[in-house]
């Protein structure tokens, strides 16, 4: 299924995108989700995974629009003992199993926009949906 994003209008500006079900392979990263995060300032990423267990989980950022993707978070710690930009996370995400849901909460304001991605620790591939919010 292809990614949905939205903004809903309150108080504050909020984002809301979903990527359900995405093929994740075994070689190569696979995007997940890719969120515009100009307008908010913290970004909160969840990732179900079924199927098979993951064996890496990045998350990259870039500045403008025009500039690429770097990355910001893929080793272990990054995740187990967060520092800025990735304030608290559920656990160790480079290794999500089957059946188990990952999170992250980073903020967000030095950056444009912000991608997930990952591989499958599985030849069979994995299967994953992600969600996230943006305030």
């Amino acid at each position: 299924m292809a990614q949905v994003t939205s903004s809903h209008p309150r108080q504050d500006f909020s984002v809301f995108a979903k990527n359900e079900a995405v093929t994740v392979a075994q070689t190569g990263n696979t995007a997940l989700i890719e969120v515009d995060t100009s307008c908010i300032e913290n970004l909160a990423v969840e990732a179900v995974v079924t199927g098979q267990n993951l064996d890496a989980f990045v998350v990259q950022g870039k500045v403008h629009p025009e500039s690429t993707y770097v990355t910001l978070a893929s080793a272990t710690a990054d995740y187990t003992t967060p520092n800025s930009p990735i304030i608290r996370a559920s656990g160790d995400l480079t290794g999500i199993t089957a059946g188990a849901t990952g999170w992250f909460l980073m903020d967000v304001r030095p950056f444009y926009s912000v991608k997930v991605l990952a591989s499958s620790g599985n030849v069979a591939g994995s299967t994953v949906t992600a969600r996230a919010i943006g305030r």
